[in-house]
């Protein structure tokens, strides 16, 4: 890898970073939240929006771009070589959720930080692999492969989109998602993400019972309304629960720490704050504390413990699982729940855990979504090549590790996951639970994004030069 072009891409990148930032902003203030069941397909309007807003970049800057029936853009940077590396970034968002500083969808610069919906999760990894291709191609930077950017528009509900332009189309050679951290990830762990439904209905006693917005975000605020008539001692709640007699009913919130469901251990989750108080109040009925105390038990950890498949393994690490989306429906409580499982596992042991343990306490299970765990070989020579360029870099001895975190990588044949960004020092006033990828107040570090975007495009050329 020549030096004196990587010391002239940074110079080019420096050189653009106001048009970078300005290029961000631009991007997440689309509300591109993927939608399964828009009436606009695949994913709806906004997603379409956001993607048609990138493929104009594209087209602008004179690169070749296709759009894959909506669920997947490119933007091709033809080196004139056979094959490609690709770079996969999402164009969708989790909802904005509550308790911003300012508008979500209207990032602003405090600091030297770049507030808004998207701005690193992970709009920023589409917006610095465009830039990336434009500098290689600027300098006329020798490639052995072309740089394809792919753009998805379903990541954060399900990744249909990857899915059916991997069904239909061939993939690059190698491909990075800039969707993680550095050094990287070399495999990540399975996914299932399942539905319990109590078989019974709550007593009259209950009006509505809400919380979550999104299987992957440990909910931050958890809602009740109970019949004015209740017997329930709502009075003997604590201090910190909000409760109010309205036209509805009594409205009862409590309040959690909001986190990523791959890392749940950040955040105090709403739904168990709720359950496990009310299953202390006098006035439940018996039939209503059966079903609160099993939500309440699945909750009871961040592990899986109470539905029998917690598990460590040596490759990858811990299993996590939490419920994260709480529902009231014709009286009976669906609780929506997050499962990353270790490499070692498998996702039929896991449910059969969860189906004994819903037999016993007359609830069903429903799986919506599942995918296999997998890892590269880490001691392959692109592998170990990408770790070195990283400790070159950062002077850090880090090595790619095993991920949590569900990314496209799971389902790209030869790929891996990676940083475009890195997190500086916290801004100053954020309260705890916000700023992180699917929280309130989502940041990036201008700084630190530049300086991701050199690591991440020292990355792509050591690959390029070993593969």
């Amino acid at each position: 890898m020549n030096k004196n072009d990587l010391e002239k891409i940074y110079q080019w990148l420096d050189n653009h970073k106001e048009q970078i930032i300005q290029d961000l902003m631009e991007l997440s203030s689309i509300p591109s939240v993927s939608d399964d069941h828009a009436e606009v397909k695949p994913f709806g309007q906004d997603c379409i929006d956001v993607l048609n807003a990138m493929l104009k970049k594209g087209e602008k800057a004179e690169f070749k771009i296709h759009n894959y029936e909506n669920y997947v853009g490119s933007i091709l940077y033809d080196a004139g070589q056979k094959e490609n590396i690709g770079i996969w970034a999402h164009l969708d968002v989790v909802p904005a959720g509550e308790g911003w500083m300012s508008d979500p969808y209207i990032p602003v610069i405090r600091d030297g930080y770049l507030f808004g919906r998207g701005v690193s999760d992970d709009k920023s990894g589409a917006i610095g692999g465009f830039y990336i291709q434009q500098a290689l191609r600027d300098l006329n930077i020798p490639l052995r492969h072309n740089i394809e950017l792919f753009l998805g528009t379903n990541e954060e509900t399900g990744m249909a989109d990857v899915e059916y332009y991997v069904s239909k189309y061939p993939v690059p050679k190698f491909s990075f998602v800039p969707d993680a951290g550095f050094p990287g990830v070399g495999g990540e762990f399975g996914r299932l993400r399942y539905i319990l439904e109590s078989n019974q209905s709550l007593s009259d006693d209950f009006i509505s019972m809400n919380a979550g917005t999104a299987f992957n975000i440990i909910p931050n605020k958890a809602l009740v309304i109970l019949n004015k008539g209740t017997q329930i001692r709502y009075q003997d709640l604590p201090d910190d629960f909000d409760i109010q007699e309205t036209k509805r009913g009594i409205e009862i919130t409590a309040y959690g720490v909001s986190s990523h469901a791959a890392f749940p251990e950040g955040g105090k989750n709403a739904i168990r704050i709720l359950t496990s108080a009310f299953i202390q109040l006098k006035g439940v009925r018996e039939s209503d504390l059966r079903i609160l105390s099993f939500i309440n038990d699945v909750n009871q950890d961040c592990y899986g413990t109470y539905l029998g498949f917690n598990k460590t393994d040596d490759i990858s690490g811990q299993t996590v699982s939490s419920g994260t989306v709480l529902r009231y429906d014709h009286g009976k409580l669906r609780l929506l729940n997050d499962c990353r499982f270790c490499v070692t596992d498998q996702a039929q042991r896991i449910l059969s855990c969860i189906q004994e343990k819903c037999g016993e306490n007359d609830f069903t299970v429903e799986v919506t979504e599942e995918s296999t765990p997998y890892y590269l070989d880490k001691n392959s020579i692109v592998i170990q090549t990408i770790q070195k360029v990283y400790q070159d870099f950062t002077g850090e001895d880090k090595e790619i590790h095993i991920g949590k975190g569900g990314t496209y990588a799971g389902l790209i044949p030869n790929a891996m996951a990676t940083g475009i960004s890195f997190d500086k020092q916290r801004p100053e006033g954020l309260q705890p639970g916000h700023g992180g990828a699917h929280q309130p107040d989502e940041y990036i570090s201008i700084e630190g994004y530049m300086e991701g975007i050199k690591l991440f495009v020292s990355m792509l050329l050591a690959a390029d030069e070993v593969l």
